[in-house]
């Protein structure tokens, strides 16, 4: 039976017909396309295309690196948003806060709506063993592909650029759903404290796991070895 399952599959092929692999591949690109997340930031849904999402949110604008970002006021507070795009696909979004006064009461009131709107969030100790099994990576919208070519993008001073090189973060929180992944994250530079709400499509996160983005701590690993 297995020899006649492999002579079936052979025979597919060299007839030209298609396989059940290949419908099935076929059935997973078609759903591809159309998959519009119920979750995402705002108005805008995971699946989204950069097209979609500018017409959901206007105010955005291809920043100097090729992501597209802007600027916006979330819960009373000045903020930077990024969003990262997968295959033309809304993959991921960055909102930076970034010059958090108190960062404990900021904290706070974070961890409180956050709460509201996707439910309690993970384990102190179950978050801890993650990280340290480095099973829960924390990087930036920004990481991936831009959604425009600029010249001179890899040498544009960023927000994720200067985080990424000055100081190592802080996972505060973490909440999951069946569409999102959500980090509640700090970094704590000299004179300030920056924070961050980090909403990633759980849909896309397995696929963002082999890519190595322009502001993650592997690319930088990599460019030492040039030096």
């Amino acid at each position: 039976m297995g020899l006649l399952a492999v002579l079936g599959v052979s025979a597919g092929c060299a007839s030209g017909k298609p396989t059940a692999l290949d419908r099935r591949q076929a059935v997973r690109d078609a759903q591809d396309k159309t998959y519009r997340s119920t979750e995402g930031f705002q108005t805008v849904r995971w699946g989204m295309t950069p097209d979609e999402v500018r017409a959901e949110l206007p105010e955005a604008a291809v920043g100097p690196d090729g992501t597209l970002r802007m600027k916006a006021t979330i819960a009373e507070v000045p903020a930077e948003v990024s969003l990262g795009f997968l295959d033309n696909r809304l993959a991921a979004v960055d909102v930076f806060f970034p010059d958090v006064a108190d960062p404990r009461t900021f904290h706070s009131l974070m961890r409180d709506l956050l709460t509201r709107k996707y439910g309690e969030p993970k384990a102190p100790i179950e978050v801890a063993r993650a990280l340290k099994w480095e099973k829960l990576p924390i990087r930036f919208a920004a990481d991936l592909a831009p959604i425009e070519n600029v010249e001179a993008s890899a040498t544009v001073q960023t927000t994720e650029s200067m985080l990424s090189s000055q100081s190592r973060p802080k996972l505060l929180n973490r909440w999951t759903t069946l569409e999102s992944h959500v980090n509640l994250t700090q970094w704590s530079l000299l004179s300030r404290s920056i924070m961050a709400i980090q909403y990633e499509s759980a849909k896309y996160a397995p696929r963002r796991a082999d890519l190595i983005g322009r502001y993650s701590t592997k690319a930088r690993q990599d460019l030492v070895k040039d030096l």
